[in-house]
């Protein structure tokens, strides 16, 4: 059945009973026939109560969210807004939902009136309330090997509800509309028209799977599409791809909806953010950048986890005030920091495996909040308490950051991410009508109409809002622009082009049967060369760092140094000075305030060590991609010691790096490990790969291939013959573009000529294990 009727409540009790009895009735032999007396068969009565058909609002038994709930339909809100598109973003790291808020805006025209929503908080099972003059667009990213994103896992989970063979899925039970005749039973999405732009990375086996299958499935549903599916690809060019995809597709939805013209001028300059510098007493709540310590929450709704009677249940929403235990730099005598840092998270309740994430809300460094507010002239307003809402009141997002109030300062701290160069769209639609003179007009124009340009000037040279802004200043006096005509941002529009801050994921590196209230990290800090004359010549120079990693180094640094006061640049001076460098020609960021504590949150992973322990693994993982192997390696060493007597099957770690002299993270704790593992399992071993300690690079898919003797019995599992996919698992961890795709092959060839088929017949054995999940990847590009 494709539909369910609303129906009344004493019906419903009524029909609920009665086939609730016939179905104990049909189920009496399980239930009641083959246990002790007095004893039921909790799968059987589960069996039972799940044949019994859906009450007032109810979907199937393969929806998340069973009950009608007005405030989850979101084409009641759409239609009680006066909208007639509903945008719906899958995000994991913040992109797509950047893009479903610049489309929605981009869409508004006299005709075209949208709705942006998070799906989370929202059913599927209203799908089929849509009508033909409505429209739904899907933006979706796809999260790990072809998942759907956190946020989007319920509605995936409905309308694929088989993953494995997507085309077997069921029909999902969508709510009967009342304003419908019933529900088309094979076909109930038949009157739904949608759009729909993934983000990917070609890189990865799955690319843009999230997208194509939720494309798939609404058109196996009866629902039509509008335009082409868009696919984005992050390792090329995503921001281009997008805007290829808009330019072809909003003419046609404006055709669809019946609307005239191009999008309205007057609508797509309305500001998102409504901004009011206010009076604020000591007693109000208000934030300067906390994330959720007990006192406040990072929802914007919800009550205060510190209420009487209810129990704080930690997340990406709300994450956990950690306090740092330990934070050392594993490669001290090495060109980079590699950063081994563990978290306390007693009290939390949080629970963590072996290969889930962590996430870090981190800061921005002093230096760089201070040139924002340079840029924007607010600096000697920075501390100024500021109420930011939603211009619409129908907007899924409200506020930017918990409570009521914070100042400019900790909003740029805290809540926005300041470091990412400007999209080309942005810089059209809320740099380029700020600027007055004809030389701003001109360099600014010249970035929004051509892509290349942009490319060379803004992605090259690494030009955040703050830069892009100091840069056209800088280009406005040259060219004799008194400073009072020249580029003036409004703190609104500030707050539009940066996005908010997102949390970190980092592969947790430590196993939950080791230390299970204590979970560590290892990470690598980020900083590299804007690679533009221009970039170099702006405040801070041509350096740029990752906001989490050089948050961390500087918690590090702290930490060790045996005070907890940081070593601060004054924010008067912090734009005038020369860099500071360290040990490692490494440039060093100051942090007001910098706390022993991070908030963060553990984000549940596929990534799983085999149940059971005699099931032989091949892992690699080079550089930070050992962070994972170390965990399931110290698994696998406890469950030694703890049952010498069980035999293992082999566990084989494949690591590479720079130099074994500056760059073995672990080395004597992963040669303990092994000790321990190889009692009961004999051929276990650490095989390295080091490429610069000798003339020849060396990687780890080399010494796969020279290992291939090795590898092949660890796969043969005690078989003769493979005779299909192994029953062995395979890790791999690192680096997308490259390494992961080179192992790949070295296995694929390695398996075909020990088995002597071709490389075809071996990649199909690959691919079969890939999706048994014997073959597992946590990589990133």
């Amino acid at each position: 059945m494709a539909a369910t009727t609303k129906i009344e409540w004493g019906d419903m009790m009524i029909v609920s009973g009665v086939v609730v009895g016939a179905a104990t009735f049909l189920f009496r032999k399980a239930i009641f026939g083959r246990g002790k007396t007095g004893e039921v068969s909790a799968a059987a009565a589960a069996a039972a109560l799940r044949a019994a058909p859906a009450s007032h609002g109810v979907a199937s038994s393969s929806s998340s969210k069973s009950e009608y709930s007005e405030a989850r339909d979101f084409v009641s809100k759409m239609r009680k807004a006066g909208k007639n598109v509903v945008v719906f973003y899958g995000s994991q790291t913040g992109t797509a939902e950047d893009f479903a808020t610049r489309l929605g805006k981009d869409m508004q025209s006299a005709g075209v009136r949208p709705l942006v929503l998070d799906p989370e908080s929202y059913d599927w099972q209203c799908l089929a309330g849509m009508n033909e003059n409505e429209l739904i667009v899907f933006v979706l990213a796809t999260s790990g090997e072809g998942e759907p994103t956190d946020n989007m896992e319920a509605w995936f989970d409905a309308l694929a509800s088989d993953r494995e063979n997507i085309d077997d899925s069921d029909i999902p039970e969508f709510f009967q509309p009342d304003d419908k005749d019933e529900l088309d039973s094979d076909m109930p999405l038949s009157s739904v028209s949608y759009a729909v732009f993934g983000l990917g990375n070609n890189t990865y086996e799955q690319f843009n799977h999230h997208a194509r299958v939720v494309d798939a499935r609404m058109r196996a549903l009866g629902a039509t599409r509008v335009g082409e599916r868009g696919e984005g690809d992050d390792d090329v060019d995503i921001e281009e791809d997008f805007a290829k995809w808009k330019a072809a597709t909003l003419p046609l939805v404006r055709e669809y909806l019946g609307a005239t013209g191009d999008s309205g001028t007057d609508d797509t300059l309305q500001p998102t953010w409504a901004v009011a510098e206010i009076e604020v007493d000591a007693d109000k709540v208000w934030v300067r950048g906390e994330m959720g310590d007990g006192s406040s929450s990072s929802s914007s709704s919800g009550s205060s986890p510190s209420e009487a009677g209810t129990t704080t249940i930690y997340g990406t929403h709300r994450p956990f005030i950690a306090p740092i235990t330990v934070a050392t730099d594993l490669t001290p005598s090495g060109e980079r920091h590699v950063l081994h840092v563990e978290f306390d998270l007693e009290g939390s309740g949080m629970h963590y495996e072996a290969g889930d994430h962590l996430g870090i809300y981190a800061a921005n460094s002093d230096a760089e909040v201070d040139l924002m507010l340079h840029a924007l002239g607010l600096f000697e307003r920075a501390d100024t308490p500021i109420c930011v809402r939603a211009t619409d009141p129908f907007a899924a997002q409200q506020t930017l950051f918990p409570g009521t109030a914070t100042t400019y300062r900790a909003a740029f701290r805290h809540y926005l991410d300041i470091t990412d160069p400007v999209p080309r769209a942005q810089i059209a639609s809320l740099v380029l009508p700020h600027a007055r003179s004809a030389a701003a007009r001109e360099f600014i124009g010249s970035l929004a109409a051509d892509k290349d340009v942009h490319a060379a000037t803004v992605s090259a040279g690494c030009l955040t809002p703050a830069r892009l802004i100091t840069a056209v200043h800088q280009i406005e006096a040259a060219a004799g622009v008194p400073k009072d005509e020249q580029l003036a941002i409004p703190a609104a529009t500030a707050f539009e082009l940066c996005p908010r801050m997102q949390a970190r994921l980092y592969s947790i590196s430590s196993s939950a049967r080791v230390t299970p209230t204590r979970v560590s990290i290892t990470a690598v800090v980020l900083q590299y060369n804007a690679q533009t004359t221009m970039a170099g010549a702006l405040p801070l120079g041509a350096s740029r760092l990752g906001v989490a990693t050089n948050y961390l180094l500087a918690a590090t640094n702290q930490i060790n140094s045996g005070s907890l006061d940081p070593v601060v640049v004054t924010a008067a001076n912090a734009l005038a000075e020369a860099p500071q460098f360290d040990a490692k020609n490494h440039v060093i960021r100051s942090y007001v305030n910098l706390p022993s504590t991070l908030p963060v949150f553990v984000r549940r992973s596929t990534f799983r060590l085999p149940a059971d322990a005699s099931t032989p693994m091949v892992m690699v993982g080079p550089g930070t991609g050992l962070a994972p192997m170390r965990a399931f390696v110290q698994e696998r060493a406890l469950l030694a010691r703890q049952s010498p007597e069980k035999a293992q099957g082999t566990s084989l770690l494949f690591f590479g790096a720079r130099s074994a002299a500056t760059d073995y993270t672990y080395r004597d704790e992963l040669v303990s490990l092994f000790d321990d593992i190889k009692k009961t399992a004999p051929e276990s071993r650490v095989i390295t790969a080091f490429s610069r300690d000798q003339p020849q690079k060396i990687y780890v898919q080399h010494r796969l291939a020279e290992n291939a003797d090795l590898v092949y019995r660890t796969l043969l599992c005690g078989k003769d013959k493979l005779n299909g996919p192994s029953r062995a698992h395979i890790y791999v961890c690192g680096d997308a573009k490259m390494m992961a795709k080179d192992v790949s092959r070295a296995l694929i060839t390695l398996i075909a000529d020990r088995e002597g088929v071709s490389e075809d017949v071996a990649a199909k054995w690959i691919s079969e294990m890939r999706r048994l999940s014997r073959y597992q990847e946590d990589v990133w590009s």
